[in-house]
């Protein structure tokens, strides 16, 4: 894979830039130069600057401009600090093995959500949830609309997990931000 700097710092700056953050990168550009081509993504984590909790993650590629697909999360102007990071490629299962077995014991402590959007890929905390209500369904459309406070946020079907869409159903939803306005993603029916 041929690793491109100025676009990681690209992706990156645009991503941190948007939260009002510096992505302090001089240690990830070390790190990108002493890994001898074997980095596989970068990324950057959105955490709490006292608890150090990730709230928000976000992996890209190292060779791909993808600031015209990216995605933010509304944080209602919570204070966050960016650690950008990378990771490598694994030789050994047995470490792979480890790195996973870690995710999975951090994962299961709290409830994240996984969004994609072609290259890009986001991990939300679930304390981002809105709720609001199915206001529009167009079936043959494949697209509806989410009431919440005055105004219809965009959805598409395929961003549901709902066993059927009905308008006045109550749901769950993180927001986004995207170039062409707020959605509504990883979408569920809220248990009464």
């Amino acid at each position: 894979m041929d690793i491109k700097p100025h676009i990681i710092m690209k992706n990156l700056g645009t991503f941190t830039h948007a939260y009002g953050l510096e992505p302090n990168s001089k240690r990830l550009l070390d790190n990108i130069s002493t890994a001898n081509g074997q980095i596989e993504s970068v990324g950057v984590l959105l955490r709490d600057p006292v608890t150090k909790k990730g709230l928000i993650s976000c992996r890209f590629p190292v060779d791909e401009d993808i600031t015209n697909i990216m995605l933010w999360v509304p944080t209602d102007e919570r204070p966050l600090e960016a650690v950008p990071a990378c990771t490598r490629q694994v030789g050994t299962d047995l470490r792979l093995k480890a790195v996973w077995k870690r995710l999975a014991d951090r994962l299961s402590e709290d409830c994240y959500y996984e969004i994609e959007e072609g290259g890009f890929q986001m991990r939300v905390h679930q304390c981002f949830v809105k709720q609001g209500v199915i206001e529009k369904y167009l079936p043959q459309e494949g697209y509806g609309y989410i009431q919440r406070s005055r105004k219809g946020i965009y959805f598409k079907k395929q961003w549901c997990n709902l066993q059927a869409i009905d308008e006045g159903t109550e749901v769950s939803f993180i927001p986004l931000i995207t170039r062409k306005g707020l959605q509504a993603r990883a979408i569920e029916e809220v248990k009464s």
